[in-house]
């Protein structure tokens, strides 16, 4: 009966063990920004999403799955540019293996998926370039650009003159 004691003790050390590795390797990774909602990146669910589509922000969304290895391959890119749009232009993910009814107004249907939501939140732009954190950045750049025109009253870049 001793024996058997000890080796259900040796068998929830050994779980607690392995679940406290898991916690620390996850924290380790998202702290290398290789997960997403790692840093500067917002993680969306119903309420924060909700929130989202009412600010007035610009915001650059991914909508991801986590088996997926494209992105995988992204997430540190993706970590990278919402770290330097910080204070300009809000990035956030969306894991739609969680959410999945987040993305389907938005016709999501593949990972990554990634939408630039301006001041129409009802029709975000659909984001085709490369997967780099320059190139995240100059989409989001060139969206802000667009929506600061756009409330200038279409205005061009030059000067008024004035």
């Amino acid at each position: 009966k001793k024996k058997k004691k000890k080796l259900v003790s040796a068998q929830k050390v050994f779980q607690t063990m392995r679940a406290t590795t898991g916690l620390l390797m996850c924290m380790l990774v998202a702290g290398l920004g290789l997960c997403h909602g790692a840093g500067d990146v917002v993680d969306l669910n119903p309420t924060s999403f909700k929130a989202m589509l009412a600010s007035d922000d610009l915001w650059m969304v991914e909508f991801f799955a986590p088996w997926c290895g494209h992105c995988k391959a992204m997430a540190g890119d993706w970590a990278k540019a919402a770290t330097a749009l910080k204070g300009v232009v809000k990035v956030g993910a969306v894991d739609m293996t969680q959410h999945g009814d987040l993305g389907k107004p938005y016709g999501v249907t593949g990972f990554p998926t990634i939408k630039i939501f301006g001041a129409d939140k009802n029709k975000p732009q659909a984001y085709q370039g490369q997967r780099t954190a320059k190139a995240f950045v100059d989409a989001a750049l060139d969206a802000a650009r667009q929506q600061a025109n756009a409330k200038l009253g279409g205005g061009s870049s030059g000067s008024s003159g004035s």
